[in-house]
């Protein structure tokens, strides 16, 4: 009997391919593997329960973005004494944090946290552990408030490349909308004002010039993407807030990933372009509420690299 010597080691993980599973066929003279090709997430609606039971969603010491990528967060908070959490935030961590007046919440009842230029290493992780804990201890009320990320600008470099991640967030933007009520169950209040989804301001100015349609998410805040200038900056405007460091770390993680994908060449713009040009969806944000389990577990496929930043992310949409 005749075998076919197989090096293992010469098998990778590309994003073409995505995992391998093999499949073992003898006969009499050769050994056949077959490779059967999994979603590179490794997440189906088959293994989903099982994976989220065997993975609880946990606080990780880092992630899985590069160590080198900039980025920092914006904390609000509502019903608060200012003076108290400004000199709470500098007793705990002497001159690292700026704290300052966040005049869209309740007048003189407000507070903003904004952290220096931060990268993915557990020194950052221990920091902003313990700024949540020292969230959780002063427990503001969040029902007005948003948590927004920034990351350096040169990530999406051209207008070009502005637009086809705002067209990508588009596409799956009740997926991140419902990830992104983090642990409620509805979106905050204000959200019409100041993180309002950019779907339809896509598919009414999407025929227009790339530098038009940056243009317009660079001047205007009320949308859920923001462009900013001086510094350079993509600011991703979340609905709602926590004060849970685990979801801080689910949300740089998909929004870094989501810019990462938005520039890959792979990309089907004529799936989402036609996805933009047929939205029809007239109660918005009931709809981005809703559970849409196969979406997500596509999203997830199409965005992430590894499985566990999967099933942090299905562990934060569905809620479990």
């Amino acid at each position: 009997m005749i075998y076919k010597v197989i090096n293992f080691s010469t098998l990778k993980h590309t994003k073409q391919t995505g995992n391998y599973l093999p499949v073992f066929i003898c006969n009499l003279t050769n050994l056949y593997i077959f490779y059967k090709i999994l979603p590179r997430g490794g997440v189906t609606m088959k293994n989903l329960d099982i994976k989220l039971e065997n993975s609880p969603l946990i606080y990780r010491s880092k992630l899985t973005i590069p160590s080198h990528i900039n980025f920092g967060l914006e904390l609000e908070l509502d019903k608060v004494d200012y003076d108290e959490v400004r000199d709470l935030v500098r007793r705990e961590f002497n001159d690292i944090f700026l704290v300052k007046v966040d005049d869209s919440l309740t007048k003189g009842q407000s507070a903003e946290i904004v952290t220096p230029v931060l990268r993915n290493n557990k020194e950052t992780w221990i920091l902003l552990k313990r700024l949540g804990e020292l969230l959780q201890r002063l427990n503001p009320d969040y029902s007005l408030c948003s948590f927004q990320v920034n990351f350096d600008g040169s990530l999406l470099p051209w207008n070009e490349d502005k637009v086809r991640f705002l067209k990508l967030f588009a596409m799956y933007e009740d997926i991140i909308y419902r990830f992104s009520l983090g642990e409620d169950d509805s979106f905050r209040e204000s959200i019409e004002t100041y993180a309002y989804p950019i779907i339809w301001m896509m598919k009414s100015i999407k025929s227009h010039g790339d530098d038009s349609i940056v243009d317009m998410f660079s001047k205007n805040k009320r949308y859920g993407i923001v462009f900013k200038e001086n510094p350079d900056l993509i600011e991703f405007r979340s609905p709602n807030m926590s004060s849970n460091p685990i979801m801080w770390q689910n949300y740089v993680t998909t929004f870094y990933y989501l810019i990462e994908a938005s520039i890959s060449k792979k990309l089907d713009m004529k799936k989402i372009d036609y996805y933009i040009d047929h939205f029809y969806k007239s109660y918005i944000l009931e709809n981005y509420s809703l559970e849409k389990k196969d979406k997500a577990i596509e999203f997830c496929d199409l965005i992430f690299k590894k499985s566990d930043d999967s099933i942090s992310f299905m562990h934060q949409y569905l809620k479990k």
